[in-house]
């Protein structure tokens, strides 16, 4: 490699930790605040919570042109700087609205789902472009570092937490808002004018991008491990969406927590991931990313029955320690196992597709908890009922994840040999059936999928 290239190499990996810095800046004290600052204009807990999830399915609808206009652009580097400029640019009409005190319910929606729908558009361009800036030797290194200044940076936007206390407690709770979203927009603008200042080592890609065409998707997805973690993917983020959208009501309204206490149980997650993360790294380096998904996947399958043992802010923050180091296991084997199984010129048909299913499956899980809340009541009983749901569903998921990545708990072994041990001792079990089954359990572990 010559010098130049190792310049223009170093560069761009400067060039993308700021971007992801000045995005999750942007992500902490923007986005995370939408469904608070619906709660501050006076909406509902369940009309404000689904503002976290129905906008996004909507952004997910339009973003599916992504591919076709890439295709046009020519750039992926023109394409992502671009969206990216617009999705800062969309946060402004909550700058004026928080200003003037007032927003209709239906605009609120709308200036949402542009803010997702140009979100998305920059993300499988994205994730393609990212392969040819960053060596696959060197990926997991960068990527675990880079994640440590983005969960950093994702915490100091959070802070916003203090500056909505601040205005709530001089009367003035709206401006508040209308700071903290300027600030986004502010920290979305510099991120879009770094991914601008970006190699593009592979200008040819942009043209090989494939439209999600039925019969596009259909070759695209045949692969048994694509499809399998994708499909495992999609089910688990079902099972968050049951209670994610509404834990910012439930702190607010029914636990009574000031902004600050939400800060601080937010900065409790992502504290724990800048501090797990190289441990995640060398976990990731050892054992595969698939073994680290599987980490993941089992700490946090309980999680959200643990906020029902005590409402105490320290019990909840010692709480999302443990939910950060588990979010940063699978968040670190996921996006890993998504660049180590999909092939760097079908990424982006394939993500923009996920990208529309993730969504969907993310609102159908929100009106999901939104229901049993309708039905329950948003006080302890309601919020306690999708807590046990979603752990529940959880529980299901890791059967999915069993059937691609069989080398980490061995789910479906035990669970069979579980199977024949429960019905051993039924009475009246038919011995050929229980003989089948056992015929089954008995498999080795390089027999299953």
């Amino acid at each position: 490699m010559s010098l130049a290239s190792v310049h223009r190499r170093r560069r761009d990996l400067r060039l993308l930790v700021g971007d992801g810095v000045c995005f999750s800046l942007m992500t902490g004290a923007g986005e995370w605040q939408f469904v608070l600052f619906a709660l501050a204009l006076g909406y509902s807990e369940v009309t404000s919570g689904l503002l976290a999830t129905v906008p996004m399915f909507i952004g997910a609808l339009v973003q599916l042109v992504t591919p076709w206009g890439v295709r046009k652009m020519g750039s992926l580097r023109r394409w992502v700087w671009m969206f990216a400029a617009i999705q800062a640019v969309s946060l402004i009409p909550l700058v004026i609205g928080a200003y003037v005190g007032s927003m209709p319910i239906w605009v609120l929606y709308i200036v949402i789902s542009i803010y997702w729908a140009s979100g998305y558009m920059t993300g499988p361009p994205w994730q393609t472009w990212f392969t040819s800036l960053v060596p696959q030797g060197i990926r997991s290194h960068f990527w675990t570092a880079r994640s440590r200044w983005i969960q950093g940076f994702l915490g100091i936007g959070l802070m916003a937490g203090l500056i909505l206390q601040i205005g709530e407690q001089a009367g003035l709770p709206l401006i508040a808002f209308a700071v903290v979203f300027g600030i986004a927009a502010l920290a979305r603008t510099i991120s879009a004018v770094l991914l601008s200042k970006h190699s593009e080592p592979n200008p040819g890609l942009a043209k090989q991008i494939e439209p999600p065409t039925p019969g596009t998707i259909r070759r695209l997805f045949a692969d048994r491990r694509t499809r399998g973690l994708l499909l495992y993917m999609l089910a688990f983020f079902l099972c968050v969406f049951v209670t994610a959208p509404f834990f910012g009501p439930y702190m607010r309204e029914t636990l009574g927590l000031e902004y600050w206490q939400i800060m601080c149980v937010q900065a409790g997650t992502f504290g724990s991931k800048i501090l797990f993360l190289p441990l995640v790294g060398r976990l990731t380096k050892k054992f595969g990313p698939g073994k680290v998904l599987w980490l993941g996947a089992a700490l946090t399958t309980p999680a959200a029955m643990f906020w029902l043992i005590s409402d105490q802010l320290w019990w909840l923050v010692l709480l999302q320690v443990y939910v950060g180091f588990g979010w940063a296991c699978w968040e670190t084997g996921s996006f890993l196992l998504v660049f180590d199984t999909i092939p760097e010129d079908k990424r982006t048909p394939i993500m923009t597709v996920y990208q529309l299913a993730l969504a969907t499956v993310m609102t159908v899980g929100s009106l999901i908890g939104g229901g049993v809340l309708e039905w329950l009541g948003t006080m302890t009983a309601g919020y306690a009922g999708i807590m046990f749901l979603t752990s529940g569903m959880r529980v299901v998921s890791l059967f999915l994840l069993a059937s691609i990545e069989p080398s980490g708990l061995q789910l479906r072994h035990r669970a069979r040999t579980l199977v024949v041990r429960t019905a051993a001792v039924i009475p009246g079990w038919p011995a050929t059936d229980i003989n089948a089954i056992d015929d089954i359990g008995d498999l080795d572990d390089d027999d299953l999928p």
